[in-house]
């Protein structure tokens, strides 16, 4: 399945809003994502750090025969971890897009869990998420992994096939951790 069809879903899913979502790609590369979904009407935000990569989406954007993709779209270049860059976005999306590597994901869960609000759909390519863990159903052990000592993200797995994951961002009962910690 290809990355359009995927936000298509969640665009079809959350149709009742009735207000623009806000679609975030974390490491957007040649801005694909991006583009997919501003031409479905979302807001879409881009974060690249190689300026190749993100010159390219910049021109591909500009060359953008739909009048939606090129108003509904921004590209930034930048490190994702930035809080001037990143922080405002993420508070923000509907939808967080991510295509990390390995050694970065942790760190990377710890801004989503940090920065994205409950309901948020985690869209990862290729690279689990590491969830925290006891939290939810986990369909493979490789999604429970440590995270700063938090344990992952708090959220549900909802699609798993081939290398695209999406996770939905659940809320974290702050009072539930803190008895969890009580030692009476």
């Amino acid at each position: 399945k290809d990355i359009g069809t995927t936000i298509k879903a969640r665009h079809n899913v959350s149709a009742a809003h009735q207000k623009q979502l806000h679609f975030v790609d974390l490491g957007s590369g040649d801005g694909t994502a991006v583009l997919a979904a501003s031409s479905l009407g979302w807001r879409a935000t881009g974060i690249e750090m190689n300026p190749t990569l993100w010159l390219m989406s910049s021109i591909r954007r500009l060359l953008s025969n739909n009048k939606k993709t090129r108003i509904n779209s921004e590209l930034k270049i930048g490190d994702m971890f930035d809080a001037s860059i990143s922080q405002s976005s993420l508070r923000n999306a509907n939808c967080t897009m991510i295509f990390g590597v390995a050694p970065l994901m942790p760190r990377i869960s710890n801004m989503i869990e940090t920065e994205c609000r409950t309901g948020c759909w985690i869209m990862s390519y290729r690279f689990r998420v590491p969830l925290a863990s006891g939290y939810d159903v986990v369909k493979n052990k490789k999604d429970q992994a440590s995270v700063g000592g938090r344990g992952g993200i708090h959220a549900s797995l909802i699609y798993d096939e081939e290398e695209m994951r999406i996770y939905e961002l659940n809320s974290v009962d702050t009072t539930e951790e803190d008895n969890s910690n009580n030692t009476d």
